[in-house]
């Protein structure tokens, strides 16, 4: 038995590619025979779906797991192509209340140990939606480009990881 390796992809600014890189590194690990789960935790204005090509097959996500509505594992939705990719959709709409760090954790707890690799797409910035991302991780890729602003954004997410 492997343990599962809970990477976040962040960078604290947006547009730089995280999400895209996030969906392309999980296509390969799948391609290499890995189960992989990537996690789209930006509540509200969420991609991963739309970039892997499965938004029409949304049924729950992961607001929806938390809040009951679903079992975890109902939440996932297995990508057309890559069989061993599995999708876990963040909400459209912001809810109606606050969705915490643990409340994110839990629900990756419960699905980690059936994957590899856990992939999670962190918003931009460092405030709540950084935080809901990075605490179920154990490890970080930080996303950025050879922009001024974006590499001093990538180094303030260094130093409060």
């Amino acid at each position: 038995m492997t343990l599962t390796r809970r990477i976040v992809l962040t960078s604290g600014k947006g547009g730089v590619g995280k999400t895209t890189v996030t969906a392309n590194l999980g296509a390969q690990l799948s391609r290499m025979g890995y189960r992989v789960l990537v996690c789209d935790t930006d509540i509200g204005l969420n991609n991963v779906d739309v970039v892997m090509g499965v938004e029409h097959l949304i049924v729950y996500d992961i607001v929806d797991a938390i809040e009951g509505r679903c079992r975890p594992k109902q939440a996932l939705v297995q990508h057309t192509y890559f069989k061993n990719l599995y999708i876990l959709s963040s909400n459209h709409s912001m809810p109606d209340r606050y969705i915490s760090p643990q409340a994110v954790k839990l629900i990756i707890d419960a699905l980690a140990p059936q994957f590899d690799f856990v992939l999670i797409d962190c918003p931009a910035g460092i405030e709540d939606g950084f935080h809901r991302a990075v605490s179920s991780a154990e490890e970080a890729l930080i996303v950025t480009t050879p922009h001024m602003s974006s590499l001093r954004d990538a180094d303030k997410v260094i130093s409060v990881l």
